[in-house]
């Protein structure tokens, strides 16, 4: 599972984007109950490639900061996290200036990387379950 770089945080997200892509697509079909509206539909899609690009930077940096001392492993992940927090914020102030993008669509995206890891680790351990009751027979 470790890419050439070395990096399996970036396998684990390169595998997490078919389902972030799926989530965001049924959200956006559920908003359509409400009437198309352009605006959703970009704002899904800043939502979906913020998330990834996001998550890509997190993961960069943490595979940087396992390698550093603590303190500066500390300071790279506080600054990576304001970063990414600042964008986040950064992005939805300019929605709402511009009314272009819905911020609503541009932040639901946010939380299906949490709700991808869940199910992962729900179908890992259901997985991990399985094959110890078998080993035990």
């Amino acid at each position: 599972m470790i890419t050439p770089n070395g990096n399996p945080l970036r396998t684990m997200l390169r595998e997490m984007i078919p389902a972030l892509s799926v989530l965001t697509f049924i959200a956006f079909l559920i908003s359509l109950f409400w009437g198309f509206r352009l605006s959703v539909l970009i704002g899904f899609a800043l939502g979906l490639i913020y998330v990834v690009l996001s998550y890509y930077f997190l993961s960069e940096t943490i595979y940087r900061s396992v390698k550093q001392s603590k303190k500066k492993a500390q300071r790279m992940m506080f600054f990576c996290y304001l970063l990414r927090y600042l964008i986040l914020v950064l992005l939805c102030f300019v929605a709402v200036i511009s009314k272009v993008i819905n911020v609503f669509a541009l932040l639901v995206p946010q939380f299906f990387p949490r709700i991808v890891l869940m199910f992962n680790n729900y179908k890992e351990g259901k997985a991990f379950k399985n094959d110890k009751s078998s080993a035990d027979k």
